[in-house]
């Protein structure tokens, strides 16, 4: 069985030759040999924050690191099944987005399967969601847990902006804020900006404190 650090290497140069099947192939294959998908999570958010440090420093062209998004993307459309196959549905609901102007998915894709791994109910709003209207689905559907990614430094004017309407709800329709993302690995120090109850520098993270939560030991994690 191949390490996950060679497994991680070798879906990176997947991504940066643009070969979606062979990605999805060694991504499956790893899944076939035993490893948790939480481990697969983990590989691939690392290699894509390896692919948008290259980006960053131009050592690759907006148009591959677009490529490298969309293998990634198809990569875990084809393995989210994964997430429910085994799903117990408690009575617990999660939001599940993007801050608004934060146009990335990636992260939100892979947090939601883990949520229905522990059997919450998700809603995924996907990326770029107007506070507005996540608030409104708050005082509608009443969520547990608001879980939302922040990508980049400027979208943190948002991320304290949304913090501070949930937390003026209504009592009893205020739900627990989590976040996370690339901003806060890249700028630590903004997390003291946005007003939260968890934060999970990754998906390891999240997943321990899950299974706290529901006491439950997934069969495929």
């Amino acid at each position: 069985m191949q390490t996950l650090e060679d497994i991680k290497l070798a879906y990176e140069e997947a991504l940066l030759n643009g070969k979606t099947r062979e990605g999805y192939e060694l991504i499956q294959e790893a899944l076939n040999e035993g490893q948790s998908l939480i481990d697969i999570y983990l590989i691939i958010a690392e290699a894509m924050y390896s692919i948008g440090d290259l980006w960053e420093t131009n050592d690759i062209s907006i148009a591959q690191e677009h490529a490298a998004t969309a293998i990634t993307q198809f990569v875990l459309t084809q393995i989210s099944a994964e997430s429910i196959k085994h799903y117990s549905p408690l009575d617990t609901k999660a939001f599940i987005f993007s801050i608004e102007s934060n146009t990335h998915y990636l992260g939100i894709q892979m947090i939601k399967s883990v949520f229905n791994v522990y059997g919450i109910q998700t809603f995924d709003y996907g990326p770029n969601v107007p506070n507005t209207d996540i608030v409104n689905e708050i005082s509608e559907k009443q969520p547990h847990y608001v879980a939302y990614s922040v990508s980049m430094p400027d979208h943190i004017d948002k991320a304290k902006q949304l913090s501070q309407m949930i937390r003026e709800c209504p009592t009893g329709t205020s739900p627990m804020i989590i976040i996370g993302g690339y901003a806060f690995v890249k700028e630590p120090h903004l997390l003291e900006q946005v007003d939260h109850d968890y934060y999970f520098p990754t998906i390891l993270e999240l997943e321990d404190w899950l299974r706290e939560q529901t006491n439950m030991i997934p069969s495929n994690t």
